[in-house]
């Protein structure tokens, strides 16, 4: 501590213009030099501020320089760190601590915990959370100063309204949402608002990936080559638009309702019921494994399992432990192909194929379709399969309706669900009932 106040006492006038400053306390005491787009969300002072940015743009940097000012020039205040999931929220967390560990803030630290969630504790009485919206009630309760919503877009609308604005409540506090556009939900609606002067309390910025100028426009040409220039990918992912999708098969609006606090289960429990869906990989796609609790409607997806590479007598394993598992569930597999041999191999836990055609994975999609939009499934934020399930889209081809992922995306994670979906939907009277095994 003495080291830092004889440090600090060699420019007293420089010293208060940094503490007034996010830029210059940046540049002073985190020995960095914030891009111009990063200096304005900085020294942005509106209560409720929205950053809409593509990929690579400085997003998680920019915050951790603006958490790190918050909590020393606001003592004994409360910061939480929000993210869809707790590994997101962890990524800014841990750019916080390093810029400190390398700053001469660091005496200003008492104590940073890793258990049971990534806090840091500062000496003036302040302090920075990390936690995940997955189960947002473990955060009713709480109060903070700040917070931070990281993919603010992925964060469903009733979080936000139900537990994030009430954790402001008790000090008329303040939140910033950052991220790249997901839909059109709450992260939409107050980015409108900060473009309005009927929200003086609002502001609000739009930074496609290019306004960070440390980035490689040659990869962002790549990526504009690769995708298309129009394409949805490109300007939502790079651009930072707000894109309508007629083509989508899965509204924005169903989709998310359906996401719930859900804990996965590495086993199921006796009482319960359960079926299985698998979607086998092909050439450069993953095997998707879900597994629903369909003991009653809402259908829960209580177990996830995704990866590629492996060979098929390890899928048969998995496959085989998780019937073990999850009380003799049906199981259900994509037999088209590389799926035929597999499912031979399963026939002693009375595994069934789902064979595709143009037709039978329309009708396949459309009952995965029907249930999403009914609120008949509910499942945890997993970040891979929200986003399939948005970029799943119609073809119209001359041979009639496509269904299938948007050039650059994958749908496995969709063709679990829905096999999984398809033989919930077989249960008669609390039994399986009695079919043949090819669809």
């Amino acid at each position: 501590m003495n080291d830092l106040i004889s440090e600090l006492s060699k420019d007293r006038k420089k010293i208060k213009q940094a503490i007034k400053d996010p830029v210059l306390f940046t540049q002073f005491f985190l020995y960095h030099k914030p891009h111009p787009a990063q200096e304005q969300i900085l020294r942005d002072r509106c209560q409720f501020l929205t950053v809409v940015a593509g990929r690579r743009f400085g997003k998680t940097k920019a915050m951790a320089f603006s958490a790190i000012h918050y909590a020393v020039t606001h003592p004994g205040s409360i910061q939480f760190i929000l993210a869809p999931s707790y590994n997101q929220a962890n990524i800014m967390f841990w750019e916080i601590t390093s810029l400190l560990s390398k700053s001469i803030l660091v005496h200003l630290v008492e104590r940073v915990y890793k258990t049971p969630f990534s806090r840091i504790i500062f000496k003036n009485g302040s302090e920075i959370h990390a936690r995940s919206t997955t189960k947002p009630e473990y955060l009713r309760g709480h109060k903070a100063h700040r917070v931070i919503l990281d993919e603010a877009a992925y964060i469903p609308d009733d979080v936000v309204s139900q537990v994030v604005e009430p954790m402001l409540a008790d000090y008329n506090g303040s939140w910033i949402k950052i991220g790249t556009p997901f839909g059109k939900n709450h992260f939409y609606d107050t980015y409108l608002k900060g473009q309005s002067e009927e929200f003086p309390d609002y502001s609000s910025y739009r930074f496609p990936s290019t306004a960070n100028p440390h980035i490689s426009h040659e990869f962002i040409e790549k990526k504009k080559r690769e995708y298309g220039e129009n394409s949805i990918i490109f300007r939502t992912e790079y651009l930072a638009e707000f894109v309508e999708d007629q083509n989508a098969v899965f509204r924005w609006e169903d989709i998310q309702k359906n996401v719930a606090s859900i804990e996965l289960l590495d086993r199921g429990h006796p009482a319960r019921r359960y079926v299985i869906g698998c979607d086998l990989a092909k050439y450069q796609d993953y095997t998707v494994i879900v597994v629903l609790d369909v003991t009653e409607k809402p259908f829960r997806l209580v177990h996830f399992q995704r990866f590629n590479r492996r060979p098929y007598a390890e899928t048969i394993m998995r496959l085989k432990e998780l019937y073990r598992r999850f009380n003799s569930p049906r199981v259900l597999i994509d037999s088209s192909g590389v799926g035929d041999p597999v499912l031979e191999d399963l026939q002693d836990i009375g595994a069934e194929g789902y064979v595709f055609t143009s037709k039978s994975k329309v009708q396949l999609i459309q009952r995965l379709q029907a249930v999403i939009e009914n609120g008949e499934v509910k499942y945890p934020y997993i970040e891979e399969l929200v986003r399939e399930l948005q970029f799943f889209e119609y073809q119209l081809t001359r041979q009639g309706v496509k269904m299938e992922a948007r050039q650059g995306f994958h749908d496995d994670c969709v063709i679990a669900l829905a096999l999984a979906v398809w033989a919930a939907e077989q249960y008669s009277g609390g039994y399986i009932s009695v079919g043949y095994s090819r669809f």
